[in-house]
């Protein structure tokens, strides 16, 4: 099932609407919680390395387009290099050429925002554009 249309993205048996982050598992949603796209139980507004890949979020930005090499499908390879991104067998250009909006699909902060309309993807109250508004020397 694509995620754009799956309503329990995580498999865990709790819809997307009644899904909340419990790190310390005691049935309360943790106060402050924002999106946490690795579920290691760090947010990722404080969590160094937002997708677990063992590099960190600063030296996987890219300077060159601004945006965050992100690997939405989490099969260790970053979208930036990868052909289909949210590994539903279907390659990226094919979705992309074939009038499917990819970037569509995903609301990392779960606002109830698709990416490519919300303004601040992650929830931090910082704007997109200001966030990746520098390049690496």
């Amino acid at each position: 099932v694509r995620d754009d249309i799956d309503f329990d993205i995580d498999n865990d048996g709790i819809d997307n609407w009644n899904d909340f982050l419990d790190c310390d598992g005691d049935g309360v949603e943790d106060e402050d919680a924002s999106r946490d796209h690795d579920n290691d139980c760090m947010n990722d507004a404080v969590d160094p390395d937002d997708d677990n890949d063992d590099i960190l979020d600063v030296d996987e930005l890219d300077g060159a387009y601004g945006t965050w090499r992100y690997d939405h499908d989490n099969d260790g390879l970053s979208d930036n290099y990868d052909t289909d991104d949210d590994n539903d067998g279907l390659s990226d250009w094919f979705e992309q050429n074939d009038g499917w909006d990819m970037t569509g699909q995903f609301d990392h902060d779960n606002d109830g925002i698709p990416d490519n309309m919300d303004d601040d993807d992650d929830g931090d109250g910082i704007p997109d554009v200001n966030e990746n508004d520098f390049d690496i020397t």
